[in-house]
């Protein structure tokens, strides 16, 4: 299962990069406007991202991260957040191959953002944060057209097909 979700944080370093390459086309006011998106703009959603990729990872290697909301911006400046995004998803990748096979079928206890305690199977909560990945980039492909960009082909499937895996 390593293996798996290996692979898929490998395939999220791909979508991401080639999500960026669209965006850098457009204006700083286009990056920023506010288009309807649950985060509001683009930014706001990339944000969301770093923002939910940090509380996540903070759970999984027990440390606590709580933002002050869903919303919070961690980084204003566009290449910096870029560089924090990749960054991110390669201590993933990091942490990913440090794991042990036996923990993938054990319950993951953790308290949520309003104080509740839950719990998981350890799987799920990995694939609950690969899924959230792709759930907001495709808010901002479908933004970036609206845009008047070009998105990018960035189907698991194509990423696959084009890594000869």
């Amino acid at each position: 299962m390593k293996d798996f979700f290996l692979r898929n944080n490998a395939y999220h370093i791909w979508a991401t990069n080639l999500l960026y390459d669209s965006i850098g086309t457009l204006s700083d006011e286009d990056y920023k406007k506010d288009i309807g998106l649950f985060f509001k703009s683009i930014h706001g959603t990339l944000n969301h991202l770093l923002l939910v990729e940090k509380v996540w990872y903070s759970r999984l290697i027990g440390e606590v991260y709580v933002p002050s909301s869903l919303a919070e911006e961690l980084e204003s400046n566009r290449q910096t957040l870029k560089s924090r995004m990749i960054e991110s998803l390669e201590l993933w990748n990091s942490w990913l191959r440090g794991l042990d096979n036996s923990i993938w079928e054990t319950l993951f206890r953790y308290k949520t953002m309003r104080g509740f305690e839950a719990e998981l199977i350890f799987c799920d909560v990995v694939q609950h944060n690969f899924n959230h990945r792709t759930h907001h980039r495709g808010q901002i492909t479908a933004a970036i057209t609206q845009l008047g960009g070009k998105s990018p082909e960035i189907d698991y499937v194509f990423y696959l097909q084009t890594k000869g895996k």
